[in-house]
């Protein structure tokens, strides 16, 4: 999705969303940039590309890369260093992942990771995020398990913590706790 923010002449601040496009093939920087680029030049406004914000995955550091190329065609000289901006959301989940687990396997903390009994052992050693985790695990595998929390203990819809997903650990812990 491609959010615009910008103020008019008239000083009226604007936020709109300029497309929201199906992306085929590899999540590469180019590839992503021939997308954003397309958009851009639909609404006259490549040339006034201001700053990119995105989380940290490399794949966005390629694409802010691969949109200063297409600009070096153009006549707008784009500057990759001084115009990439990190979400704070992320920084901060990270920073706060990085408080709570410490020095931990990341895989662990991956939302793809296939759980083991292993994996939840290691959960457990984690103290009580680690447990709290498990037990949203072991709730969440079963619709009975889900169905009894919630008539026990929750009103509210359960979810596991994700770690790219920012809130859903501290939801996860006020619904347990």
């Amino acid at each position: 999705m491609i959010i615009a923010r910008f103020t008019v002449k008239t000083g009226i601040y604007k936020n709109p969303i300029f497309g929201l496009r199906l992306l085929e093939g590899s999540h590469s920087g180019f590839n992503m940039a021939q997308v954003v680029m397309e958009i851009f030049r639909e609404y006259g406004v490549e040339e006034k590309l201001g700053y990119i914000m995105g989380d940290n995955v490399t794949n966005n550091a390629s694409l802010v890369r691969a949109l200063a190329e297409e600009q070096v065609h153009g006549t707008y000289h784009y500057d990759v260093e001084k115009h990439r901006l990190r979400c704070i959301g992320h920084v901060i989940n990270f920073a706060v992942q990085a408080f709570w687990f410490g020095d931990v396997d990341h895989t662990l903390l991956q939302d793809t990771v296939i759980v083991t009994h292993d994996a939840m052992d290691e959960w457990q050693k984690m103290g009580p995020w680690g447990k709290a985790h498990t037990i949203m695990i072991y709730v969440l595998a079963s619709p009975q398990w889900c169905q009894e929390f919630k008539q026990l203990v929750a009103t509210t819809i359960l979810h596991r913590d994700y770690a790219t997903w920012w809130n859903t650990g501290y939801t996860m812990i006020q619904i347990i706790f």
